[in-house]
């Protein structure tokens, strides 16, 4: 019997990276937070342009953070829009990058007065752990900014954060 730290996938196993987090916050606040170049600029980019519509274009320019994944620019569409409900992100393929799924994922879930954010970025190849590995480190960085600004209204662009770290953030006073 293999151990399974050392156990091989099996060929054509996928991988989904998968973030849930709680937002005290309206789901349209988190859509717009989404959706719109001047609020993406706000908390996450350093850049972007956004025509929030399904099949609307989507470019998005990131900061050079310490330790980040370094993506510089990236553009692509959306493909699936519901406002206060979901958003979704069809990207053009890096070079290097065959091996990165296109499609990433928004879902946010009405709680009470607040939402919740389920991000997904399904079908890494499971032979793919570098690529796997730094776009879980990126879309980790990326909730908890939200989550950041959206409960506070403060900003790190241009640090890396974790969620423990936004969470702890968050419960300071604004």
């Amino acid at each position: 019997m293999v151990p399974a730290e050392t156990h091989r996938p099996r060929r054509g196993a996928t991988r989904d990276i998968r973030y849930e987090v709680p937002l005290k916050a309206a789901p349209e606040r988190v859509y717009a937070a989404l959706t719109s170049a001047r609020e993406l600029t706000r908390w996450w980019l350093l850049g972007a342009e956004t025509d929030a519509r399904n099949a609307g274009r989507l470019r998005l320019v990131w900061p050079r953070a310490k330790d980040a994944a370094g993506f510089g620019e990236r553009e692509g569409f959306f493909v699936d829009l519901e406002p206060g409900r979901k958003v979704a992100w069809m990207w053009k393929p890096a070079r290097g990058e065959k091996d990165v799924p296109p499609l990433s994922s928004f879902f946010i879930n009405p709680r009470l007065k607040n939402c919740e954010i389920s991000l997904l970025h399904a079908g890494f190849p499971a032979s793919a752990d570098g690529h796997y590995d730094r776009y879980a480190r990126a879309w980790e960085d990326c909730v908890a900014k939200l989550k950041l600004y959206i409960e506070t209204g403060k900003t790190c662009k241009d640090e890396v954060i974790d969620l423990e770290t936004a969470r702890i953030l968050s419960r300071k006073k604004k």
